[in-house]
């Protein structure tokens, strides 16, 4: 197997040996893919290569060897959460869309795939009596991508019932404990370029009518609350920390709920979501008003806000890095906070 890195090899070469790869791990491998696919904002430019694994097993070959080959890889997970631009993306996109398996019940305890949707497993254990995960119940995504960022709603975040989390290491399958992951504000402490594989969660048990109609009212708040059925990504913005603020209260007081941007507007219904309309939108009409957004609340508050959606740029290829980013983004899932859906 070739050891140059990528920025070595000619595209011919790099190709080659990308086939070479999809043939022996065992996954289909696809070309002419657009981000405009694979996203829930529907925008984004053209991908090289997207390989496409169907197990836990197979996604850590598939890393390990592009890795080992010098192949630069990023992994998507329900595309949620991702902005991608419009340019092309010469790197290989690694989707856990189908790396979802089933949910395995035993006792308290429930093991998944990353690919395995959040709302399904929300509601199967929620059918089992089992609590802990309910309020996560409408974020859009998988699972991989909600453990990336401590996907976090309505006073629950999936990092407080972690088990186990199953990575990617040296091509193989690795156990890595719960306790030994920092889970912060939409932030862990999984390493770059690490890719999350599956988790074992740690539920309690409960009345199964009052979980289901705990679920019921965080559904209701978040259909009053946000964009229900537009094109959107979630939460642009964190909110900003330890200041008891919400961005979506900060955006609508400048006014700017309905402020567009070709194709891309700020949702009337939440300002902190940025949505996009028509078949001729663009990332870099999303990238544009999310910018001007940011402009104008560092004059007017002096905050610099960070974004919750990962942005994902074609100059960001790295010699043989695979970066993650989801839902999102391993999972590329939007993980909006209670706080926010009120602002």
């Amino acid at each position: 197997m070739t050891t140059m890195t990528q920025s070595a090899m000619s595209l011919t070469e790099r190709d080659a040996v990308i086939e070479e790869i999809a043939a022996r791990v065992g996954v289909r491998a696809e070309r002419g893919r657009r981000f405009a696919e694979l996203t829930s904002l529907r925008v984004g430019g053209a991908i090289d290569w997207v390989f496409a694994p169907e197990t836990e097993e197979a996604a850590a070959a598939v890393a390990g060897e592009l890795e080992a080959a010098g192949i630069a890889w990023r992994v998507l997970g329900a595309g949620s959460n991702v902005l991608a631009d419009d340019e092309d993306h010469h790197y290989v996109v690694v989707s856990m869309r189908e790396v979802k398996g089933t949910a395995l019940f035993e006792g308290e305890r429930v093991s998944v795939s990353a690919g395995y949707s959040l709302p399904r497993l929300c509601v199967d254990a929620a059918r089992r009596g089992l609590a802990g995960i309910e309020g996560l119940g409408g974020i859009p995504g998988t699972v991989g991508g909600a453990l990336w960022m401590n996907a976090g709603a309505y006073g629950h975040e999936i990092g407080n019932v972690v088990e186990t989390v199953r990575v990617a290491r040296g091509g193989r399958v690795v156990n890595v404990r719960g306790g030994e992951i920092s889970w912060n504000y939409r932030h862990t402490s999984f390493r770059e370029g690490e890719l999350l594989l599956g988790v074992t969660l740690r539920l309690r048990k409960d009345d199964s009518a009052k979980i289901v109609e705990r679920m019921a009212e965080v559904k209701r708040q978040r259909m009053e609350t946000q964009p229900h059925g537009a094109r959107s990504a979630g939460c642009f913005f964190k909110n900003p920390p330890g200041s008891g603020l919400s961005t979506g209260k900060m955006i609508d007081e400048m006014g700017m709920k309905g402020e567009k941007r070709g194709g891309a507007v700020v949702s009337p219904v939440h300002a902190n979501f940025i949505v996009t309309e028509g078949d001729d939108a663009r990332a870099s009409d999303a990238f544009a008003l999310a910018e001007e957004i940011r402009e104008r609340i560092r004059r007017e508050r002096g905050i610099e806000l960070e974004y919750e959606v990962e942005l994902w740029r074609s100059s960001d290829t790295r010699e043989a890095a695979g970066t993650t980013s989801g839902e999102e983004t391993q999972g590329g899932q939007s993980t909006t906070d209670a706080e926010e859906q009120r602002g």
